[in-house]
């Protein structure tokens, strides 16, 4: 193993570590858990909402999916940076207002309110779908990190998972959303810097991107599929690609814990700062990631084996050590700023949309924070065993496609709703409900039908289906009461 290298990664989960520490000492409340008590900068919300938004597949399943099927990746580089300037543009400042009158910390219980549900059908439901789709995303992040710590320091698999799991269960069981946030714009920083560094470092070593683009039309096929965006299609082949990886895009307004971040921010006048810092964050990072696949297609000389180990194995071929250490942490900081807003998400769920609201427990403040610490990690640890039973050497990209499955079925399942419910009064409880369930179910049938998956991203028809169904219950069921100090309030 190399010294320097694991003494600069140390260093990084040292300061992860004091983060949450620091955090801990300001979380007292329920509020300052799951929303940080509403007191985000936009430069801190713009920061966590992007860095949680990409997870390990930024910087191991894009890169690992442009070293596969060549520069076809930048679709969907495109459809990701599409959906980000529409959360900013379209939904954050109307988010923020909205959920600020309803004084509510968590997706199900702005839903609740936004249709007077008093039954808690909605909430519940809500709840249930976030809390299964983002164990299988937190999984998908513990994947992705056990895969860079044992390429990286050469142990096993299963320990490299462990100590990333702990790490990460640690700072978010401690500090919740504050440390979450922290953390967030450390790793951001990090992230951005080893997107950028490592992909033009290794295309100067080459000799330039004329160099590049001539020694991957040397080391791939000859049909020119791997260096065109058509990527060797024609017809509806070519248009169901297009559509399946531009269409990621779609799955942006349905991902509760980017959605948080807006609902953090101090002032909804605020959010037009951090759109600006967000947007021009995704731009550089989304194409960063499928450069370092592209440029390590050119400069590793071995199979890789799993093609979503080239980015830790080009930072140590490229890098001094120290500085592969950072580009490590990178990786791991896309990692674990997902995960741990994950956690916090999907444990927010269970205690404040379950035990707190939906069965009337009332406990004092301090034991819903120690509640909610008991099932993040609960969570957390469903999570890892559900990692550690992915086959690491599977040269299928399995963070890359097991993250894309829940961000379908968390896009599916909130993605028409939250738009709709956010500018369009006439939705009503039945349809919300329908919505959710359908998208959802979509998404899962259509994944686990081999011809249907294959033909076209399961997130695409799961929003389609979503979308109708809202609309067209909510035209046929009655439509929901809301006060004029409401309808004033929230723009509706």
């Amino acid at each position: 193993m190399d010294t320097t290298l694991a003494v600069a990664f140390l260093i990084y989960l040292a300061i992860l570590i004091g983060v949450g520490f620091a955090a801990f000492r300001r979380t007292r409340t329920f509020d300052d858990y799951y929303l940080a008590g509403r007191s985000l900068s936009p430069t801190a919300a713009a920061l966590s909402a992007e860095a949680s938004s990409e997870s390990g597949w930024l910087l191991l399943g894009l890169p690992g999916q442009a070293f596969s099927q060549g520069i076809g990746a930048f679709w969907v580089a495109l459809g990701c940076v599409c959906g980000t300037f529409f959360n900013w543009t379209v939904l954050a400042t109307r988010l923020r207002r909205i959920t600020g009158f309803f004084r509510v910390i968590t997706i199900p219980g702005y839903l609740e309110e936004r249709f007077k549900d008093t039954s808690h059908s909605v909430r519940v439901i809500a709840a249930i779908l976030i809390a299964v789709f983002m164990t299988a995303y937190v999984a998908a992040q513990f994947v992705a990190s056990g895969k860079a710590l044992s390429v990286t320091f050469g142990m096993d698999y299963t320990v490299a998972v462990l100590i990333s799991a702990v790490v990460i269960l640690f700072y978010t069981m401690m500090g919740g959303f504050f440390a979450v946030a922290w953390t967030d714009v450390i790793q951001a920083m990090i992230m951005i810097f080893g997107l950028v560094v490592l992909p033009v470092v290794g295309t100067i070593k080459l000799g330039g991107p004329v160099a590049l683009w001539t020694k991957l039309a040397a080391v791939t096929p000859p049909d020119g599929g791997y260096l065109s965006l058509r990527v060797g299609k024609e017809g509806i082949a070519l248009a169901t690609f297009l559509i399946g990886m531009i269409g990621i895009g779609l799955g942006y307004p349905g991902q509760p814990h980017i959605m948080v971040r807006f609902m953090a921010i101090k002032k909804a006048k605020l959010v037009r700062r951090g759109a600006l810092i967000g947007v021009t964050w995704a731009v550089i990072a989304l194409y960063g990631a499928v450069f370092i696949g592209l440029v390590a297609r050119a400069v590793l000389t071995g199979d890789p084996g799993d093609p979503e180990r080239v980015m830790p194995l080009l930072a140590m071929q490229l890098m001094p050590s120290w500085l592969a250490g950072v580009m490590i942490a990178a990786a791991m900081a896309a990692m674990m700023s997902t995960a741990d807003s994950q956690l916090l998400v999907a444990s927010s769920s269970f205690v404040q949309d379950f035990y707190h609201k939906t069965f009337g427990r009332e406990p004092n403040p301090k034991m819903l924070v120690r509640l909610s610490r008991i099932v993040t990690l609960v969570i957390g640890l469903v999570a890892m065993v559900v990692a550690l039973r992915q086959d690491p050497e599977n040269p299928v990209g399995v963070v890359f496609w097991l993250v894309l499955y829940a961000w379908g079925g968390l896009a599916s399942s909130f993605g028409p709703l939250l738009v709709l419910s956010l500018y369009w009064k006439r939705v009503t409880k039945a349809g919300a409900i329908a919505g959710m369930v359908s998208g959802s179910v979509v998404v899962i049938i259509w994944k686990n039908i081999p011809t249907l998956s294959g033909f076209l991203y399961e997130l695409v028809p799961g929003f389609i289906v979503s979308l109708i169904v809202i609309v067209v219950v909510s035209l046929l069921t009655r439509p929901p009461e809301m006060s004029e100090e409401a309808a004033s309030a929230t723009g509706l």
